[in-house]
C-alpha cells in the first residue's frame, strides 16, 4: 500500500500552538516521540572527565545522555559532536548555523556553552 504524504506547507506560531495544545506525541519512521514531556534532567553537561577532541579522529565512551539527549531518533548524532565543533570553531557569543536541525542536539549543546543564539533555518 502506497503511503500518502500530506503536502508540505508554511507552519506559523499559531499552528504549532494549535498543534501542541491537541496532540500528545508525533511518530517519525515509528518512534514516537512524547510531546509536553516533563524531563528528568540530571546532567547539563558530558562527564566532569570529559576533555574536547583534540585530533581528527573522534571517539566517544558514550553516545551522551546529559540534559534531553535522547538517541532514539534515527538521525540524531551524539551531542559529543556539536559540543566539540563549537568549542573549538566559536567564542561565547557567536551564533550557531544548524541548517539541519534535526532532533536539536546542536541548539541545546549551544545554549548550554551561552552562545547568544542558533539559527535553525533549513536553507
Amino acid at each position: 500500500m502506497k503511503k500518502k504524504y500530506m503536502e508540505m506547507k508554511e507552519i506559523t506560531h499559531k499552528d504549532y500552538l494549535k498543534f501542541i495544545k491537541e496532540k500528545n506525541e508525533v511518530i517519525i519512521e515509528n518512534v514516537k516521540i512524547k510531546l509536553k514531556k516533563n524531563w528528568s534532567i540530571k546532567s547539563y553537561a558530558p562527564p566532569e572527565d570529559y576533555i574536547p577532541e583534540r585530533t581528527t579522529v573522534w571517539s566517544f565512551p558514550d553516545r551522551g545522555e546529559w540534559v534531553t539527549h535522547r538517541g532514539n531518533y534515527r538521525g540524531n548524532w551524539s551531542p559529543y559532536i556539536p559540543r566539540n565543533l563549537i568549542l573549538k570553531y566559536t567564542q561565547k557569543g557567536d551564533w550557531v548555523l544548524d541548517q539541519m536541525m534535526g532532533s536539536g542536539n546542536t541548539l541545546i549543546e549551544a545554549k548550554l556553552l551561552e552562545k547568544t543564539q542558533s539559527e535553525l533555518t533549513s536553507l
